[in-house]
């Protein structure tokens, strides 16, 4: 069985699938959308580093080292080396890569509000066969709504042993530039469900998206516009 797990940056996949990375280690093709390095100095400043070039480089290191972890080797791993917020405008070359892999199952972001990026994954792999949804994070009802589905309803809960936290902590352990943002996230447990019939022309709920709220990049009258 061919699993692509198609995310927009380094630490999606270990956040939202470690549970599938474990349990299928060579059947997996981990897909980034972005480099994770964003246009914007100030990210690469902000993180430590002090060009583009080299935070995107160090994010690289990151992955591969996660994936290691789980023996996952780099000839498993691909990078569509868009840049950071800049999926929105690239979803259909995203859409295209990943139904030419020709995967049995895939999972990526749920459509939430999180980040542009994110929800620009949903866009473009909305409609293919066999796509499996995983919610990151959002702000309905809160600031931060973290691994949560908006409406509440996976189909899947997988609770992880203490054993397979342990594992996944040495992963997250390895993106050494984003340990800030990590620590705000529940390990215990991953949600899935089967992708649902979104409709883009709506925001994915009522009121601020997180997006707009952190100012990353853009609006969601703006990602609407270059996702139609």
């Amino acid at each position: 069985m061919k699993i692509v797990i198609a995310v927009a940056h380094a630490d999606d996949e270990t956040l939202g699938c470690f549970s599938v990375l474990s349990e299928h280690p060579r059947n997996v093709l981990v897909l980034h959308a972005t480099n994770s390095a964003p246009r914007d100095l100030k990210y690469a400043l902000r993180a430590g580093f002090l060009t583009r070039a080299s935070y995107q480089a160090a994010r690289r290191r990151e992955i591969l080292d996660a994936l290691a972890v789980l023996d996952i080797g780099e000839d498993q791993f691909e990078c569509l080396d868009i840049a950071d917020q800049e999926a929105p405008i690239e979803w259909p070359r995203i859409r295209a890569r990943v139904a030419e892999s020709n995967p049995d199952i895939v999972y990526t972001h749920t459509y939430e509000g999180g980040h542009p990026d994110h929800d620009a994954l949903a866009r473009a792999l909305a409609g293919l066969p066999n796509v499996h949804e995983f919610p990151l994070y959002h702000a309905h009802g809160a600031d931060l709504v973290p691994h949560e589905f908006i409406d509440g309803a996976p189909e899947r809960t997988v609770q992880l042993t203490a054993a397979q936290q342990a594992v996944k902590r040495k992963m997250l352990a390895c993106f050494r530039s984003q340990q800030r943002v990590i620590a705000g996230f529940p390990i215990a447990h991953e949600l899935f469900r089967p992708m649902r019939a979104y409709d883009f022309a709506n925001p994915p709920h009522e009121g601020q998206l997180y997006y707009e709220r952190r100012k990353l990049g853009w609006t969601w009258l703006e990602w609407r516009a270059a996702t139609a």
